[in-house]
């Protein structure tokens, strides 16, 4: 049986190709021979590469959480001593001896009105709100001293309800309501006992929305609402379009102006008064004291038989006035981590009277990954921090025509119809050169090849090495010619 000769140059070629791929697959790192093999760093030391939350790409990622938070300050781990001042809502049991007969006690279960006052038998209302318990009592007591009914009442004051004395916890909790403070020293963490715990711990901050003005305005009373400003616009409704509400003391439009000359000349003429005689300026004119303002000249360039009445052409068209963000409120960040996981009590702040501890939902959502990935599809996120590595290694890895340095993500941007196209070198971020980052939900996760990856392949997938000196080469390099 006859074999097939080759020749000696022909083995040659064979043996420096397998070398050549030996030494790539074996040695070298983002070979030519091999693309899709991504790089595994060896360090003797340990390596700490930073994970990003944000894409390096010059625009700017809009923060879905309160862009405007702030760290904990110094004060906001200070408690607040002294006696609980009552406030509007709050409910009362005031005990009065003496009122009905000698040494018989009356008992009354009073509300505060929202303008803060409590109404007692026989005598008017008694202004609470801003009070301690004591000082309520001596009110009373003067209160009936004044009417001449009891001379020395025995009073005493209990507050059942203090409505004025409570937070409220809202968001990612087992238990998310209203809730009392049960201390002046009540803390983060006591809050968090009161709800029933955190559900998840996938969480970074915990917000604390917070007013800054000490006594917030209640309705009427003493400590009524702020008054209202002394001069307010001709028109303030809401409603109303800007182009029509307040217009402009400069807008002298011609058409605007013959308009108002026209509704002048259909009222009663109303003649310009000056108490000493002086002369009277009108639109930039000087009339004389009863003389009837002059209509104002129409331009030159106005066409005969113009519309007159018809809207101005550059009027601004309907636009709702948006409410103003209130600057007497504070929002304080606090990194969950640190204060659970490290135990760092700076962190530990105390919750004050009318806080809002909102606790974020972790992230749930689906990304997506495409291109020459090994298996591409829809990937959850299952409320957890999935990286960049962690979702190709889920998906298998690369193809065999894969070109890791072609690695885009494309991340939608909340809030806009808009879309962010990253460029992201796989092969680098795997090789602990860069940084690592979180993806988010709905981001699109895309590998690239190039032209001449689908012949590096062939040649790559053509010999095989076997153990031992051996290798095997496909048939299809076999030269016909040498037999």
């Amino acid at each position: 049986m006859l074999r097939p000769q080759h020749s000696r140059p022909f083995h040659l070629t064979i043996c420096l190709l397998s070398l050549l791929a030996t030494g790539a697959l074996s040695g070298c790192i983002n070979s030519f021979l091999d693309p899709t093999e991504m790089p595994v760093p060896y360090e003797k030391k340990p390596l700490m590469v930073n994970i990003l939350k944000n894409l390096d790409t010059g625009y700017e990622e809009p923060n879905p959480e309160f862009a405007q938070a702030t760290e904990p300050r110094p004060e906001d781990n200070v408690s607040q001593t002294g006696d609980y001042t009552i406030g509007a809502n709050d409910l009362l049991a005031v005990t009065i001896t003496d009122l009905v007969g000698p040494n018989i006690e009356s008992v009354k279960n009073t509300r505060v009105s929202e303008s803060g006052k409590i109404t007692l038998p026989l005598i008017n209302q008694v202004q609470a709100a801003g009070l301690t318990e004591a000082q309520l009592e001596a009110a009373i007591q003067q209160a009936y001293r004044d009417a001449r009914l009891i001379q020395n009442a025995q009073v005493s004051v209990i507050v059942l309800e203090s409505r004025n004395r409570v937070f409220s916890i809202l968001g990612s909790v087992a238990r998310p309501g209203l809730y009392q403070i049960l201390q002046s020293d009540f803390r983060l963490m006591d809050a968090f006992t009161t709800a029933g715990d955190i559900n998840s711990t996938n969480i970074d901050y915990i917000y604390i929305i917070r007013r800054t003005d000490k006594n917030p305005p209640m309705q009427g009373g003493a400590g009524g609402m702020a008054p209202m400003p002394a001069t307010r616009p001709t028109n303030t409704d809401i409603l109303t379009p800007r182009g029509q509400a307040n217009p402009p003391a400069g807008q002298t439009h011609p058409l605007n102006m013959m308009a108002r000359a026209q509704d002048a000349a259909m009222q009663p003429a109303t003649q310009p008064v000056d108490a000493e005689g002086r002369p009277v300026i009108i639109e930039g004119r000087e009339v004389p004291t009863g003389a009837a303002p002059p209509p104002p000249t129409p331009p030159a360039d106005m066409p005969m038989g113009h519309d007159q009445t018809a809207p101005p052409t550059n009027a601004k068209p309907f636009e709702f006035e948006a409410p103003e963000e209130p600057g007497n409120v504070r929002v304080i960040k606090v990194p969950l981590e640190e204060l659970r996981n490290n135990g760092k009590q700076r962190y530990n702040v105390v919750v004050r009277p009318g806080d809002v501890v909102w606790v974020p939902s972790p992230v749930i959502g689906e990304y997506y990954m495409g291109g020459h990935i090994a298996r591409v599809g829809v990937y959850s996120l299952t409320a957890r921090k999935i990286t960049l590595k962690q979702a190709v290694i889920s998906a298998g890895m690369l193809d065999a025509l894969a070109i890791p340095q072609r690695t885009s993500i494309i991340r939608r941007v909340r809030g806009q119809d808009k879309e962010i196209f990253a460029s992201i070198d796989l092969a680098k971020i795997f090789a602990g050169e860069e940084p690592d980052v979180y993806l988010k939900p709905d981001d699109q996760v895309m590998v690239g090849t190039i032209i001449w990856a689908p012949f590096v392949a062939a040649l790559r997938n053509g010999f095989r090495i076997t153990y031992g000196f051996g290798f095997l080469y496909d048939r299809n390099y076999f030269d016909q010619n040498n037999r």
